[in-house]
């Protein structure tokens, strides 16, 4: 209603009150008859409503209604008892107000104000009580029904004035007997309530009679609508979240109220009645705050209660079940309206959590809210392992959006027409007009479900290939269309058939299952009763050992339909709690099975959390109490740590910089064989001189392995151009990426498996891009093979860097070998690749049987480099391969190599003086060692350890070049004697201006005269050194016996003496040391001075064939001397055993290189060169040297200057 028409009706009405007449106009002449009163009266209890509003109003004008009074005023009361909806409401009280102002409050007002509050007494309890519970609910709905519009009804007249106080009305005399007792009551309680002021209002008297008593709170419902209609007028506050008062228009439409309008018209009640009002309302509202929290609890136990009675059973009890959710309903609409009177009073809600829940930790099934409880476990690890198992999982395709909505809802039978044809005349023909019809949709529907029936067949001949998700949705989608209770039975039975050793179906059926399961319950359930009392059945039949594979498929099943939400909880925690109470292995195998399918879901799912917590602690103890095998407790405890795994740090972000993230963009994401010059570019434009830059690109060129394997090239091509602007960076990166492969072959660890894979592709890449070269490249791989070996590889010797069954150094070089071999086809690089590969041939059957994939890769590797290349069957086969490919080398190469031994390296003899030329040689075998001539393993040993493996002592040798004209090469002993090759160190010079460099000279000149004058009058020093001492001879027999010796030692066998030199201050000293002459020491002594011996010998013959071959044919070679043939040779260890081969590096201390070295690496020796016109068939079928990779320059000829230096040594 508008207010400005309340006001004024209140001010009317209030007129009325007062005793003034006329208020109401009405005509002279009234009509009185009984139709017309009849009419009136029958319309007011039947028909008010804003379309009739007009028509009462013109009938309270123009009819005469004294004489039927009394029963106006009840047809009036009943007329608002029916009413309904706000328009009706306000209709009602125009009439009212119209009739209060004609007949006046005597008369009509005050005996339908006793009506009223009789409508709204609360009912006797006495009462109550005779009536049946059915009745008495009957009761209490009725009179709550009445009272929402009675409520509304008596307010909306206080407020336009018709009804004051309980003091102004006035029992009707026709009213009946049964109430007459409750007016006086409440008439009574407000006088006396009242005295010495003014009576209560209406409506406050009619809420304190309604709130008083109502201890079970079910007035709330009509509190809540009293709040919401009249929280502005009365209360004088402005309801949140409401439209506003509705307004009725004179169509009898509403519209809200604008809170503009509602503002600027002030309530029609004082603040000291507003504040009376919020009083009676707060006092209930307390009251219902303690309802609410004790039926909360009291649902909390509940629940508990059922939980537990549903999990020892297996089942839900309907009837239980059913008491429950009702009491649910009650409480979800209690706390609704406890929450609109909470909201317009401007009081806080109680909490109704579950706080014993979280406390006692009872496995109880609590009511938390999601989103607190995944804030809470945020740290821990989640439901689902990775995203993609979440989509799976949670994301089920939506069948309403993708089938029409009629296939998805159930099917209805239609009602039987018979009911509706009682009693009415049936026609013959009618019936059969119907059979003929009712034949005919039978052949129809027999038909259609014949088609529907084979697509269905097709359909679930499809269930064993449902392998992926998307096909299970369309399969879904597919099933939607032949939707039928048929059809769903069909497809139930089905999905409980699973093939026997397909359990890699049931995620996909649980998938299906649980698609469907949203718009067709019966399959989700028709299956899991099916599982539930397939594992019921199974537990009876305990003995049964041969059904084990059918129980796991059943749990499996279980646990994944667990995941999808379709099991029920009591139903899984059911199947736990039974195998729990059995701990046999049997049911261990089960409860682990389940826990690892389901059990993080059921952990970390907020509605199961507390009761899987509690199961976990029982599982714990009962494994700790019990006696179980050590089997079973290692299944448990894998599957609780898989569930609740051990809380750890979690792992810090790391920190990166603005630059390193840019260039990480560049290269990892942004690098691309389109844009590649363009990253370049961006590289090349950052700020060099920086150092921050530099490591930045130093730590991203240097790690292959976190580039994508296929850009490995890219980044290469990348570096090898920044070499022409940024040379030591480039070498920089190349030497890290080369000590990274060294670091891996120490490590060995799996882990690193994938970067160092890269790392080997990474090297073949910059070959191919030439900034290595070919030495390089062997040298890692003979470093890959070799390494941790102590020499070459041995079968049997077992290496813990590079066991047998190991077969990852073979994938290294065969990376390489697949990155860059192909390129070594000709020249010095192929020679080294055919002698490469035989080696490699023999390090695989030095390793067990390889497995197919490393056998496949090594045959791709031998097709791709040498496709003629005939594959060794067996280890014999590989070394004899070897051996061969060893001569051919030295064949081709002209000469044998023999290498010097290192002063360092060598313990032959502990002079300096003496170990440029020390060569030594095997002692040959005695008696003991020939009786293993046989053992095949011993003599690949000993042959093996004569052989010469490049190994990494030094830094490698980078040899970095681009273009044709521009080589780096840091030189290093390995490579020194190639002749195959010519090596050049260049570098870029600098341009000097030839003025500057004139001025240099000039100064330096200057520099140098000035110091020879200033030195010129110094008086020289004394040439001030001790003579050397004379060193005595050495002995090459025994000391005599009647010496010192034999005194000290009398029992020692033959001594050998040496001299040795001592220094005391500037004196030195010799002292005779006598040593056994069987000691290593002395034995390679004793083939010392027999070698130089006979050098000496050969070299005079030497010098005297050169002297002859000078005075007959000076100018050419006499065709009469034999020509000089390079000799064969031998060079075996001074060591006593196989356990520790000779290294044969060059790492000589006097060794400097420079420009006038020649590539020298040591002395030629006489044995060198075959005198007698041996040829090389005839030479003895020996174990021959492995040569240098480098290949190095062999002398052919030798020179008169070396022959007579030679020759005039002592």
């Amino acid at each position: 209603m508008d207010r400005v028409r309340r006001r004024e009706l209140r001010a009317l009405n209030g007129r009325a009150w007062d005793g003034e007449t006329d208020l109401f106009e009405v005509n002279k002449s009234l009509d009185s008859t009984l139709k017309k009163n009849t009419a009136f009266i029958k319309r007011l209890r039947t028909t008010i409503s804003a379309a009739t509003l007009n028509t009462f109003i013109q009938d309270i004008r123009t009819v005469s209604l004294h004489k039927y009074l009394s029963e106006i005023i009840s047809a009036c009361y009943e007329g608002l008892c029916k009413l309904k909806s706000p328009g009706e409401i306000e209709a009602g009280v125009e009439i009212v107000s119209a009739l209060h102002q004609r007949f006046g409050p005597a008369e009509f007002t005050e005996h339908l104000g006793w009506l009223l509050g009789k409508g709204m007494a609360t009912p006797d309890k006495a009462y109550l009580k005779t009536l049946s519970a059915d009745a008495r609910e009957k009761e209490e709905k009725d009179r709550l029904v009445r009272q929402r519009i009675l409520l509304r009804v008596v307010t909306e007249l206080w407020l336009v004035g018709v009804l004051r106080t309980l003091d102004d009305v006035t029992r009707p005399d026709d009213a009946t007997k049964g109430a007459t007792g409750k007016v006086p009551e409440l008439k009574t309680r407000s006088t006396s309530s009242t005295k010495g002021g003014g009576a209560e209002p209406f409506p406050l008297e009619v809420l304190k009679d309604l709130l008083g008593h109502d201890r079970e709170h079910a007035n709330l419902p009509l509190l809540v609508v009293f709040v919401k209609t009249f929280s502005w007028d009365i209360l004088g506050v402005k309801a949140t979240g409401s439209e506003g008062r509705k307004v009725v228009e004179e169509d009898g439409a509403t519209k809200a109220s604008t809170e503009a309008d509602e503002i600027s018209d002030p309530p029609f009640t004082p603040p000291e009645l507003q504040e009376r009002f919020r009083n009676i309302l707060k006092r209930y509202f307390e009251d219902v705050k303690g309802h609410l929290v004790r039926d909360q609890k009291a649902i909390f136990n509940q629940s508990r209660r059922n939980a537990e009675a549903y999990v020892k059973s297996g089942e839900v009890f309907e009837d239980r079940q059913a008491n429950f959710e009702k009491q649910v309903k009650a409480q979800e609409r209690m706390v609704s309206n406890a929450q609109v009177l909470a909201d317009v009073l401007g009081v806080e809600m109680p909490d109704l959590k579950d706080d014993d829940a979280a406390n006692n930790g009872n496995g109880s099934i609590g009511l938390v809210k999601t989103g607190e409880y995944l804030r809470g476990q945020g740290d821990g690890a989640g439901i689902w392992a990775d995203e993609e198992e979440r989509r799976f999982y949670e994301n089920l395709v939506d069948l309403k959006g993708k089938v029409p909505a009629i296939l998805l809802e159930e099917v209805k039978k239609k009602k039987p027409e018979a009911d509706g044809q009682v009693g009415k005349k049936i026609d013959p023909t009618e019936i059969e007009t119907k059979a003929a019809d009712a034949v005919v949709d039978e052949q129809s529907t027999a038909i259609a479900n014949k088609t529907i029936g084979a697509q269905v067949d097709v359909l679930l001949t499809r269930l064993p290939e449902l392998t992926n998700k998307d096909i299970v949705d369309q399969t879904a989608i597919d099933f939607c269309f032949l939707n039928s209770k048929a059809s769903r039975n069909r497809l139930l039975k089905a999905l409980t058939e699973v093939p026997k050793g397909r359990s890699d179906l049931l995620p996909f059926w649980s998938r299906l299952a649980a698609t469907l399961g949203r718009y067709m319950a019966d399959i989700p359930k028709g299956l899991v009763e099916y599982l539930d009392n397939e594992f019921r059945s199974l537990q009876r039949r305990k003995e049964k050992d041969f059904l084990g594979q059918v129980r796991l498929s059943n749990i499996r099943y279980l646990a994944e339909l667990t995941k999808f939400g379709v099991v029920p909880e009591h139903v899984v925690f059911h199947c736990l709690k039974v195998s729990l109470d059995d701990f046999s292995r049997m049911n261990i195998e089960i409860i682990c099975n389940l826990l690892e399918n389901c059990g993080r879901y059921l952990l970390r799912n907020p509605e199961t959390h507390p009761r899987m917590i509690s199961f976990l602690e029982t599982l714990q103890r009962k494994k700790s109490v019990q006696h179980i095998g050590q089997a079973e407790r290692m299944l448990i405890e894998n599957a609780v740590y898989y569930v609740d795994p051990p809380e750890r740090p979690a792992i810090q972000q790391k920190e990166r910089t603005p630059l390193e993230l840019f260039v990480r963009k560049l290269v990892y994401l942004d690098l691309t064989k389109r844009n590649y010059g363009k990253v370049l570019k961006q590289i090349r434009r950052l700020h060099w001189e920086e150092k921050e830059v530099v490591m930045v690109l130093h730590k991203i060129f240097s790690k292959p392995g976190k580039i994508k394997y296929g850009n490995i090239h890219l980044l290469a091509i990348l570096l090898s151009a920044l070499y022409r602007y940024h040379t030591d960076f480039v070498v920089s990166v190349i030497d890290a990426v080369i000590e990274s492969v060294v670091v891996g072959l120490e490590q060995n660890d799996f882990r690193f498996n994938q970067r160092r894979i890269a790392e080997v592709k990474y090297i073949g890449e910059l070959y191919n891009y030439r900034m290595l070269e070919h030495p390089v490249v062997f040298e890692i791989m003979y470093k890959i093979m070799t390494m941790g070996h102590g020499g070459p590889p041995l079968p049997g010797r077992i290496n813990p860097f590079d066991t047998p069954d190991d077969y990852f150094r073979i994938r290294l070089i065969s990376t390489i070998l697949e990155t860059c071999g192909m390129y070594f086809n000709r020249g010095a690089a192929g020679k080294k690749l055919d002698y490469f590969l035989s080696f490699f041939q023999y390090y695989i059957y030095t390793k067990n049987p390889l497995p197919m994939d490393i056998e496949f890769i090594v045959q791709d590797i031998f097709s791709l480099t040498r496709p003629q290349w005939k594959l060794a069957s067996n280890l014999d086969e590989a070394t004899k391969a070897f051996q061969l490919a060893v001569a051919q080398d030295q064949k081709t190469s002209g000469a044998d190599k023999l290498t010097e031994v290192d002063d360092g390296m060598s313990g032959g003899s502990s002079d300096e003086d003496n170990g440029d030329d020390l060569d030594l040689v095997e002692p040959e075998d005695d008696d003991e060692s020939g009786s293993e001539d046989g053992d095949a393993e011993q003599e690949a040993e000993v042959f093996f350890n004569r052989l010469y493996i490049p190994t990494m002592t030094k830094p490698f040798t980078n040899r970095v070049r681009i273009g044709q004209d521009r080589e780096i090469r840091q030189s290093s002993p390995e490579f020194d004697d190639n002749d195959d090759e010519d090596i050049f160190v260049t570098r870029e010079q600098e341009e000097v201006d030839p003025e500057d460099e004139a001025d240099f000279e000039r100064e330096y000149a200057k520099m140098m005269a000035e110091s020879l004058e200033s030195r010129k009058f110094e008086r020289k020093q004394q040439f001030d050194l001790p003579l050397p001492l004379r060193t005595k001879t050495r002995e090459t027999s025994a000391l005599n016996d009647g010496g010192e010796q034999d005194a000290e030692a009398p029992n020692r066998g033959p001594t050998m003496a040496f001299s040795l030199l001592t220094k005391k201050g500037n004196r030195q000293q010799t002292k005779t040391v006598a040593l056994p002459s069987d000691s290593n020491f002395a034995i390679a002594m004793k083939h010392q001075q027999q070698a130089e011996k006979e050098e000496q010998q050969r070299i005079k013959n030497l010098v005297l064939n050169y002297d002859l071959g000078e005075t007959e044919d000076p100018d050419g070679e006499d065709d009469h001397l034999l020509p000089v043939n390079l000799n064969s040779r031998i060079h075996k260890s001074s060591s006593t055993g196989p356990e520790k081969p000779t290294t044969y590096h060059h790492n000589r201390a006097d060794f400097k290189p420079g420009k006038n070295n020649n590539q020298r690496a040591r002395r030629l020796q006489l044995s060198d060169v075959d005198w007698y016109g041996q040829s090389p068939s005839s030479t003895p079928d020996i174990p021959i040297e492995m040569p240098d990779v480098a290949h190095p320059p062999d002398p052919r000829r030798l020179t008169r200057r070396q022959a007579k230096r030679v020759f005039a040594r002592p």
